[in-house]
């Protein structure tokens, strides 16, 4: 694969007099792939409706004291957005755009390169990812080929292509910055390529492309508080963005598997200089969750998936996000001096229980770093839904669980089965704000 720095390509664009040089076997490449990509990405435009109500007109005596009549005016408003979008099927007619930008509309129309205008249906949506794919009914469309985007390498040439500020057909060029970044704060699954190609506002949902014009990303936006390009944006790897893509055109969503579980790193400091993560210490246990049902503990630590190692939270949990319902999976678990591996089957996330519901609790273990110093080792920290039957017997978010019955508490499902009064009594050692309780539950 030819590999072009942008450095490379701006020497080969100019000659060192100042004057334009003929065309290069580079720049000509160049030229040549953008032709054949740049039908294949599309614009988009939505109308979402919108309700204006100005209060102070809904006040009877202003109305009364302007001569206007009883009933409140509601007047009914059109927000417009621009954006970008990649056709990947020219049969058909799918579409590759943001989330963001089409979740709302009422009306989504596509402009092809060459000025046709369709309107767009609405295929499936993807909330953690960003991703969605819509549908136009249209004949002789172009379309981009898939590129396998676990091959890239930092310094690779990109091209990104789309929209920005409206300007359709727009490409910029630039190199691989960074893989793997994370920690953007933007969606849940974060596994960005990272590009100083030129990214703005419009470029939300366009095609990253490598020198041999494959689609390797789908443009997710920029890291500037002021949403100016700043030589950093980041795109959606198309490994991910295929794998979602699939299940979007096949049934309009893409149902994740649920575990059950939160980690984080674990340092393994016995020489009191270690800092390399030895694994992930699961620090959060859904009760009655696959995990929790399936064997794994509170203060277990998670030294594989499926046989990878992961080195990081964000990886563990990207990986995890992009198994589909009934996966099974095997993790690798030490638990004190004891490693075993653990099979298991991850339920819907649809039957991940909600916060709200009666008797909903959810247990965290927390670390040595992060607990007061009062707080003994094993204790426990709750969160309990309002109304649940943890709640009324006393316990509130934010308690440390320390004892059950005189003893620490081993696991989410002994705790579960307390905090609910399934049968017979129990007392409940808690700390709260420095404080230790005994709770009887009866």
């Amino acid at each position: 694969m030819l590999k072009i720095s942008k450095l490379l390509v701006l020497a080969a664009l100019f000659d060192p007099f100042g004057g334009a040089a003929e065309a290069t076997g580079i720049d000509a490449g160049v030229s040549a792939m953008l032709e054949r990509v740049q039908p294949a990405v599309v614009s988009i435009r939505t109308i979402s409706s919108g309700i204006f109500r100005n209060e102070m007109l809904e006040d009877p005596n202003v109305r009364k004291v302007l001569g206007l009549p009883d009933e409140v005016f509601i007047v009914q408003t059109g927000a417009t957005a621009t954006g970008s979008g990649v056709i990947i099927d020219r049969e058909g007619g799918y579409i590759i755009t943001s989330r963001h930008l089409v979740a709302d509309a009422d009306d989504v129309s596509v402009t092809l390169a060459d000025g046709r205008v369709f309107h767009a249906d609405r295929v499936g949506e993807d909330a953690p990812t960003d991703l969605a794919v819509i549908k136009i009914d249209a004949s002789e469309l172009a379309a981009l080929q898939w590129g396998n985007s676990s091959e890239l390498k930092v310094g690779e040439f990109v091209a990104a292509i789309g929209s920005p500020f409206g300007l359709a057909q727009t490409a910029t060029f630039g190199i691989v910055s960074g893989l793997g970044r994370a920690g953007l704060g933007a969606d849940e699954y974060q596994d960005y390529i990272q590009t100083d190609a030129a990214i703005n506002p419009g470029n939300s949902g366009g095609a990253l492309v490598n020198v041999s014009g494959k689609l390797i990303g789908i443009a997710r936006g920029i890291a500037a508080p002021d949403q100016t390009s700043t030589g950093i944006g980041f795109a959606i790897p198309s490994n991910i963005v295929a794998k979602i893509v699939r299940e979007l055109i096949s049934h309009g969503e893409y149902k994740r598997g649920w575990l059950g579980l939160s980690v984080t790193a674990a340092v393994d400091a016995q020489d009191g200089s270690a800092t390399q993560p030895t694994g992930l210490i699961v620090n959060e246990l859904a009760c009655n969750s696959p995990a929790e049902r399936q064997g794994v503990r509170l203060g277990d630590v998670i030294t594989g998936l499926d046989d990878r190692a992961f080195s990081t939270e964000q990886a563990f949990r990207n990986a995890i996000s992009l198994l589909p319902a009934n996966a099974r999976i095997t993790l690798d678990v030490r638990r004190g001096e004891t490693s075993q591996k653990l099979g298991m089957t991850l339920s819907d996330s649809v039957d991940r229980p909600d916060v709200s519901d009666q008797g909903s609790v959810i247990v965290k273990f927390p670390s040595e770093s992060g607990s007061p110093a009062c707080v003994p080792a094993g204790a426990v920290l709750v969160d309990v839904a309002p109304g649940s039957a943890a709640y009324s017997i006393g316990l509130r978010t934010g308690d440390y669980l320390t004892a059950i019955n005189g003893k620490p508490p081993v696991s989410a499902d002994q705790i579960g089965s307390v905090l609910e009064s399934v049968e017979g009594s129990a007392s409940l050692d808690i700390l709260r704000a420095g404080t230790a309780y005994r709770i009887d539950v009866q």
